[in-house]
């Protein structure tokens, strides 16, 4: 009985993609929510109805009309309905650039434009972040650094210039002696100082506590926010707390 409810919650889970509607001279958007108790629908402000149309797409999410394309009942701003196409993984593209859900890709053009993967996209003269690029050097030697990570929203990549994690650069000129910590959100070091994201970390400060000095050359991950070097343990609660504590024997 239990298998049977099971299977029965999947099979509505699978059908419950949204759809387009036109009834008494307007067009609604209709979509299945579980917070909502089900069934729902929203007007789609402003569609003309004699154009209207699905986008064939992951669970019917777009729509357009003679004017505009439509992201659920939202109108995706400067969209142009006669050259929108939707790729996969909630990006499309038009004759003039990228996007992704209901938001333009930054600076993007839809010329040889190819997903990467659910994060990462690239077109002719940039990668980018879901929106926002990241100014690689070479687009062609982007890559990532722990190919065994797939679709993960912390991801280490390289452009052989630079190392980002998601869509933010490590500010480091010294590419040869980067190391990049796989699984630690965005920590990573070079032959000198020690970053979190963007911001060198060496000489940490912190609610009025200061870290005495990393050394680099020892430092080692432990997992989970945890780091050593030859000083001792260090517990890294957020980006601005970082605390020494006797390391476990």
């Amino acid at each position: 009985m239990k298998k049977l409810q099971i299977i029965l919650l999947l099979l509505t889970f699978i059908s419950c993609n949204s759809d387009y509607e036109s009834k008494d001279g307007k067009i609604y958007y209709v979509f299945y929510s579980f917070g909502q108790g089900g069934w729902n629908e929203r007007i789609v402000e402003n569609a003309d109805t004699n154009s209207f149309e699905t986008i064939d797409s992951n669970e019917n999410l777009y729509g357009k009309d003679k004017s505009n394309v439509y992201y659920n009942n939202e109108i995706i701003p400067g969209a142009d309905p006669k050259t929108f196409k939707y790729i996969k993984e909630g990006y499309a593209i038009d004759k003039n650039k990228a996007y992704y859900y209901k938001d333009s890709i930054e600076n993007s053009s839809s010329k040889q434009f190819k997903v990467i993967d659910g994060y990462f996209s690239k077109d002719i003269k940039n990668v980018y972040f879901t929106t926002k690029p990241l100014n690689v050097c070479s687009v062609n030697n982007f890559d990532f650094v722990y190919k065994d990570v797939q679709h993960n929203w912390s991801r280490w990549s390289t452009d052989g210039c630079f190392y980002y994690i998601n869509d933010i650069k490590v500010p480091s000129n010294d590419y040869e002696n980067i190391v990049v910590y796989k699984g630690s959100h965005g920590f990573s070091k070079d032959s000198k100082y020690v970053y979190y994201k963007n911001k060198k970390i060496t000489y940490a400060k912190g609610f009025a506590k200061l870290l005495d000095t990393i050394d680099v050359k020892t430092l080692e991950f432990l997992g989970n926010k945890n780091f050593k070097d030859k000083h001792g343990c260090i517990v890294i609660h957020n980006e601005l707390n970082f605390k020494r504590i006797l390391c476990e024997k």
